[in-house]
């Protein structure tokens, strides 16, 4: 059969869908609860959903923690529309996906003939997103350098295009959004102090989908009622796959989740089998076993000398296999392919 419905539509209700929809055939009373787009009932869901009406209004700088897969644009998405700039724009950025010599030019734009291809001015990131929020996706992976440079504008309010002489004002709300723990980022030295408390004004913890009890299944209903709708179908889980969703630890969090109920749907008649769809996904087993793997440093070599051994020795225990890679390191696929990339010129 064909499915319509894209994982990312399926993830956040945009579209047609309407919360109120998602209901079970057999349970007329069932509303998922939530803020916004964002669903959930589990208490760590709902001081979540407190904190976030708090800040929401008040345009403090908010950085957003949490493991790969449990929401955290979505969470900066919300933040956007509770905003007294909810009719600006939303630019999400994913810094990780931008090559460390670009990044500066992206985020401030740049002057026609400012360096080699700047054939015309281009506004930024930060121009772009106005009066509204830019959202730093993967921020510890921002080059050091452009960590002080950002620094400066989040400070003065003001930046200036690469070859510019005009300051221009900074007027969006930034919101940042990082997988790593933060001590582990201060002690790995990828992350400013200084930058990290000037993002953290407001700290937000997404929690793991593990941790968030029935909510897994309240999720897991709702998709699948987003699938029906959207392709005229009655499917129902099975009683083993009811009991599936909580036996399992969904590393991969809610994007497993949602990836899993999707690909469920595609090879089911009637009945839902989630722990048969799980088979034809990412081995789970292989990459705990990968990221259980050990790897020596001789003593006084550079974090970054570091960083490219364990990329590499990931790299060749996955087989190549850059999107399990990936997923060992807790880095975006997009990434990985900029690392290798830059590796590749120094080779």
């Amino acid at each position: 059969m064909t499915v319509n419905t894209s994982a990312a539509d399926l993830w956040t209700g945009r579209g047609s869908f309407r919360p109120e929809d998602a209901r079970h055939d057999s349970d007329d009373e069932f509303r998922p609860s939530g803020l916004g787009r964002l669903l959930g009932g589990c208490a760590l869901m709902t001081e979540l959903f407190h904190r976030l009406q708090r800040v929401a209004p008040t345009g403090v700088s908010v950085l957003l923690t949490g493991e790969s897969g449990t929401g955290k644009e979505l969470v900066a998405e919300t933040i956007h529309c509770l905003s007294a700039g909810r009719e600006e724009p939303f630019v999400a950025v994913n810094c990780g996906a931008i090559p460390s010599t670009l990044v500066e030019a992206e985020l401030f734009g740049y002057e026609k003939g400012s360096f080699t291809g700047a054939v015309r001015s281009q506004a930024g990131y930060f121009e772009r997103a106005g009066r509204g929020t830019l959202f730093l996706d993967e921020a510890g992976e921002m080059p050091l350098d452009m960590q002080v440079k950002l620094l400066r504008a989040l400070e003065s309010r003001r930046f200036y295009r690469v070859g510019g002489e005009r300051d221009i004002p900074l007027q969006a709300r930034v919101v940042a959004a990082t997988n790593r723990p933060l001590a582990d980022a201060l002690a790995e030295n990828r992350f400013r102090a200084d930058l990290l408390y000037r993002l953290a004004v407001f700290h937000l913890h997404i929690p793991a989908l593990r941790r968030r009890g029935e909510d897994v299944c309240l999720l897991a209903r709702v998709f699948l009622n987003r699938l029906n709708e959207a392709e005229g179908a009655s499917k129902e889980f099975s009683v083993d796959s009811l009991r599936y969703l909580k036996e399992h630890s969904w590393p991969g969090n809610v994007r497993e989740l949602c990836n899993t109920v999707q690909r469920a749907f595609i090879l089911a008649d009637d009945e839902i089998d989630l722990r048969g769809a799980s088979e034809c996904g990412a081995d789970v087993s292989e990459v705990s076993a990968v990221a259980d793997s050990e790897v020596t440093f001789r003593q006084g070599m550079s974090l970054s000398a570091v960083e490219r051994v364990v990329i590499k020795e990931t790299l060749r225990r996955c087989s190549g296999n850059k999107t399990r890679t990936a997923a060992v390191l807790g880095i975006s696929v997009k990434t990985l392919y900029n690392k290798l990339n830059e590796y590749s010129a120094l080779d």
